[in-house]
C-alpha cells in the first residue's frame, strides 16, 4: 500500500528567513506544488471566512443582478462569468460552475499607450453585497504580498537579486477568481470533469478551496491524484511562465476539477508579471534564444477559455499584433 505525503512550507518560516530558496525550487521541481501553511500574518481565518461569506451572497443573487457585471461587458476582463461562458476543453463533461474575476486594481492605460487588450484597469465591485469590496481588496492584497515573498525566493534561487521581479509587477496581469461549483445531479461518474485538464498560464497559482475536487497529474506515474484540502492553507502550483523562466526545470502542473455534485468554492490567485513583459530563460537554468511575452501567452490561452474574447479577436475589435496558438504548448509537455 502506497502512502502519499504532501509537501508543506510554512509562510511564517519564509518571513523569518529560515526557508531557503533551494528548498522552494527543489520542492517545486519534484512535485509541481506545495501547500503553504501558517498564513496568519497574511491571511487570517477571519478573512477566509469573510471571503466565502461574500462569495456565497454574491452567487445567491438573481441571475439578472449578477449579469449586470457580465465579464463580456468589461474592457479589461473583470466581472461575472456565467455557466454559459464555456471554453474549449475536450475533456470537460459539462460546465457546472460560475465565477467572478478581478485583477490588479489600477487606472486604465492612457489611450495613446494602449492597444485595447492589455487587461489593465479598475475592478468592478458588486455593490449589492455589503463588505464585498473591502474583503476582495484585502484578499487580493494578501495573495499579492505572499506572491512577492515567493518571487524573492525564486529570484535568489536563480542567482538573481531578491528584488529582480519588482520592476515587472507594477500593474501585473494577476487575477483572482471566485469560483462557485453549483450543486447538481448531472455529473455522477467518478471521472466526470467540471473543469477540463489545463495548466495555469501565469507564474504560479495560490488556491484556497473549501472542499476537495482538484486533481493533479503525476508525471512519474502518469496518473491523476486527489489534492486534499487542509484548513487555513493555500496550495501553490507552478504555472507556464515559471516553467519557461526555469528552462523546464520546474514544470507547470497539469490539473483538472471533478465533482461529486456537491456545492464547493475555490479561490485561485494567479500571480503574473506586467502584461508587456518579455521573458527569456534565466541564465541560471541554461541558454536559450526563445522569448515569450507574458500577456501574449495569457491572452492566447484566454482566447480558448472565453467565447467573448474569441469573438473580439475574430471580429477585429481587438487587433492583436501576435499569433493566437492552436493549443497551449506547456500542456503538451506534461
Amino acid at each position: 500500500m502506497a502512502i502519499r505525503s504532501f509537501p508543506t512550507v510554512s509562510y511564517a518560516e519564509i518571513l523569518a528567513g529560515t526557508v531557503s530558496p533551494e528548498e522552494i525550487l527543489d520542492t517545486l521541481a519534484a512535485t509541481g506544488y506545495f501547500y503553504l501553511s501558517d498564513l496568519d500574518q497574511a491571511i487570517s481565518p477571519q478573512l477566509l471566512k469573510s471571503l466565502q461569506g461574500v462569495s456565497e451572497k454574491f452567487f445567491d443573487l438573481p441571475a439578472e443582478s449578477k449579469m449586470q457585471y457580465y465579464i463580456g461587458d468589461s474592457d479589461n476582463h473583470r466581472g461575472y462569468v456565467p455557466v454559459t461562458e464555456q471554453g474549449a476543453y475536450g475533456d470537460e463533461s459539462i460546465r457546472t460552475y460560475e465565477a467572478f474575476d478581478l485583477g490588479y486594481d489600477c487606472d486604465p492605460l492612457p489611450a495613446a499607450d494602449s492597444l485595447g487588450f492589455e487587461l489593465v484597469g479598475p475592478n468592478r465591485y458588486p455593490g449589492e453585497v455589503a463588505g464585498m469590496t473591502e474583503t476582495l481588496r484585502a484578499y487580493y492584497g494578501a495573495n499579492f504580498e505572499i506572491s512577492r515573498q515567493l518571487l524573492r525566493l525564486i529570484a535568489r534561487g536563480s542567482g538573481l537579486d531578491p528584488d529582480h521581479f519588482e520592476p515587472r509587477i507594477t500593474r501585473p496581469a494577476s487575477q483572482l477568481r471566485l469560483i462557485h461549483y453549483l450543486p447538481n445531479d448531472v455529473l455522477l461518474g467518478r471521472d466526470d470533469t467540471s473543469m477540463g485538464a489545463h495548466t495555469d498560464y501565469e507564474l504560479f497559482t495560490l488556491i484556497h478551496q473549501t472542499s476537495p475536487g482538484l486533481l493533479a497529474y503525476d508525471r512519474e506515474t502518469r496518473t491523476w491524484h486527489n489534492m486534499p484540502v487542509f484548513k487555513d492553507t493555500v496550495l501553490v502550483l507552478v504555472g507556464d511562465m515559471l516553467q519557461f523562466l526555469t528552462g523546464g526545470r520546474l514544470k507547470s502542473l497539469l490539473h483538472r476539477v471533478v465533482t461529486t455534485g456537491e456545492e464547493r468554492f475555490s479561490f485561485p490567485f494567479f500571480m503574473n508579471l506586467d502584461f508587456e513583459t518579455e521573458l527569456g530563460v534565466l541564465p541560471h537554468f541554461g541558454h536559450s534564444d526563445e522569448k515569450v511575452v507574458v500577456g501574449h501567452h495569457l491572452l492566447g490561452q484566454l482566447y480558448r477559455d472565453f467565447p467573448y474574447i474569441k469573438e473580439r479577436i475574430d471580429s477585429g475589435k481587438w487587433l492583436v499584433d501576435f499569433d493566437i496558438p492552436d493549443s497551449n504548448v506547456f500542456e503538451h509537455q506534461n
